[in-house]
């Protein structure tokens, strides 16, 4: 049994580097220096802390706008908040995520390129919520286009669009009616559903309802865009959060106790 009277630190006596001590752990140079180096347990704590910040951002807000809704409240202002505020916290806590590991591999004397793998998330995200959002932009722009036709002149609108309709629908039937006399039942039923489909729409069976105003562009695009952030991230830093617990956190010793226990004389942390 281990004399606690002898160790560094009596109330963590696992500690068995001085460095270790929590009383020399710097916060700020943890998170935002990565030049340093950090030992196991101050980059265990950096990454607990960093680790609940994102939990926290993803919980708490739709979490908290549930149980408004279901209070007979309105729950609504909440629930945008966190659509808004996560990708912001996911950006400033992985880029402490890439500063702490950094600092552990140096400490640790591995390569320091490692501690770019959790970026990988952040930049997927971006490039996919750039994508997203040049196709909602456009949608955004091709349906405020058809609203100005509609406004100009509603009657020649739906004059227009009703005539789209007949000349699909005449081409549905016709396609049906020769899907049916050559016997392939598939090809009909999909002309069956092209003719529906053109009988569906919005006002005098227009394309939605264009006499309600539109919503202003960017938030529209955002809010259809943002929630792809979350839905790449997460996942995927779930995964690095697995590397980062079970190598990271664990080199140059993988886990074990520092050998001193067993009467050798080196250095921790000695290669």
């Amino acid at each position: 049994m281990s004399d606690t009277s002898q160790a560094l630190d009596p109330k963590r006596p696992w500690i068995t580097d001085e460095r270790e001590l929590p009383s020399r752990m710097n916060w700020v140079r943890t998170l935002l220096d990565p030049t340093g180096e950090s030992p196991q347990l101050h980059f265990t704590r950096a990454w607990t802390l960093l680790f609940m910040l994102q939990l926290l951002i993803i919980l708490l807000p739709f979490v908290l706008a549930l149980i408004l809704n279901l209070a007979g409240g309105n729950g609504k202002p909440v629930g945008a908040f966190g659509v808004y505020a996560t990708p912001v916290v996911f950006l400033v806590t992985t880029l402490m995520s890439y500063v702490i590991h950094s600092r552990r591999l140096n400490d640790a004397g591995k390569p320091q390129l490692l501690a770019v793998i959790p970026l990988v998330p952040l930049v997927l995200a971006a490039g996919i919520f750039v994508m997203t959002a040049q196709s909602q932009s456009a949608q955004y722009d091709k349906r405020y286009e058809t609203r100005q036709e509609y406004l100009a002149d509603p009657d020649a609108f739906r004059a227009k669009q009703r005539a789209e309709r007949e000349k699909a629908q005449e081409e549905a039937e016709k396609r049906a009616a020769e899907a049916e006399a050559s016997g392939e039942a598939g090809e009909a039923g999909e002309a069956q559903q092209a003719q529906g489909r053109g009988r569906r729409g919005g006002p005098d069976g227009g394309p939605g309802n264009l006499d309600q105003p539109m919503d202003a562009k960017a938030p529209t695009v955002l809010k259809a865009s943002l929630p792809v952030i979350q839905n790449t991230i997460i996942p995927l830093s779930g995964l690095i959060a697995i590397w980062s617990l079970l190598w990271v956190a664990r080199v140059p010793y993988f886990g074990r106790r520092n050998e001193q226990e067993a009467g050798e004389q080196r250095r921790p942390y000695e290669t």
